[in-house]
This record gives C-alpha cells, structure tokens and sequence, in this order.
C-alpha cells in the first residue's frame, strides 16, 4: 500500500477490468505458474517473473515502512516454487482428498 500511494504508478481505467477474470483464473488454478496478460500492453508473462518484478519495485516501500522481512520471505517463497497451490496440487496427487484437504488447512488456518 506505500508504494501504491507515494509512487501511484498508474490510473486505473475501465480497460484494467477486462482481463481481470482471465488473470484471476489463471492465478487461482495455476499459482504462481500461471500466465497474466498485461492489460495496457497485452503482454503475457509468467505470474512467476511478475510476482518477482514487482517485489523488486516495492522492496525499498517495504524497507522505509519495516517489512523487508516480508519481502524477502515472499521472495524466498515465489523462487522456491513451494506455493499454496503447488502444495494442494501435490496432496491431491499423492492420492488425498477434497475433504482431506480441506481438513489440512483448516488446520493450518486454526494453528494446529
């Protein structure tokens, strides 16, 4: 939210919305393997290196305001490929679930 307000990168127009259902399915299916499209350029970039470039343009917003940590997790994160959706993907395919998994993470969510 710092760097939104104090860089206010861009304006949002009307055409901002209309790849939002494609990029928001790809996100939520895909994860971080994902593929979004920019809506002011068209061009498509792996929600990977995306996620990455813009870590980088928040990370001194994030320093001024005592979060480096979280970017540097984030950043851990996002190269390791352990993501939330790979997690899910993989118990699935481990032979767990729909209902497993959802008892997995209510236990996650509660601290169990």
């Amino acid at each position: 939210a710092h760097w939104l307000l104090t860089e206010r990168p861009f304006k949002h127009q009307e055409k901002d919305y209309l790849l939002y259902k494609f990029n928001r399915f790809q996100a939520c299916r895909y994860g971080l393997e994902g593929v979004i499209t920019d809506p002011h350029t068209g061009d498509r970039r792996p929600l990977t290196e995306d996620t990455l470039r813009l870590l980088e343009k928040i990370a001194p917003s994030a320093h001024k305001i005592g979060a480096s940590s979280a970017i540097e997790a984030l950043h851990r994160q996002v190269v390791s490929g352990l993501n939330e959706a790979q997690l899910m993907r993989d118990f699935v395919a481990d032979g767990g679930s729909l209902i497993g998994l959802v008892k997995k993470h209510c236990e996650i969510w509660a601290g169990d």
